[in-house]
């Protein structure tokens, strides 16, 4: 899904949404690759465009107020990285304000 998100260019809407119904299903699994797996593709998702931005945020935001301890590592992890993100002109994806790009707007 990570990898899809970033590289499919004709991704479309109603995938990623689809994509984060599946995270939500799978993201109470404990075992560690599993977590960070869930989370890279939550992440990457949220950096398609803002719209999709948007929701993710908001299912990670969900998880953390899940209680689940899984979920919350989840949530936590993606809220920190797609809270703060940009769009640069020539970039088809959003990147985070931090970076070396993204400050320079």
């Amino acid at each position: 899904m990570a990898s899809a998100a970033i590289h499919q260019k004709d991704i479309t809407a109603e995938t990623l949404d689809a994509y984060l119904a599946l995270i939500q299903e799978h993201s109470q699994d404990e075992q560690d690759h599993v977590k960070k797996s869930v989370s890279w593709a939550l992440r990457e998702i949220g950096k398609h465009d803002f719209d999709t931005n948007e929701k993710a945020l908001l299912l990670a935001h969900n998880l953390k107020e899940n209680g689940n301890k899984a979920q919350v590592w989840i949530g936590k992890d993606a809220i920190k990285e797609l809270e703060n993100l940009v769009k640069v002109p020539g970039r088809t994806r959003l990147i985070s304000a931090d970076s070396k790009m993204g400050r320079e707007q």
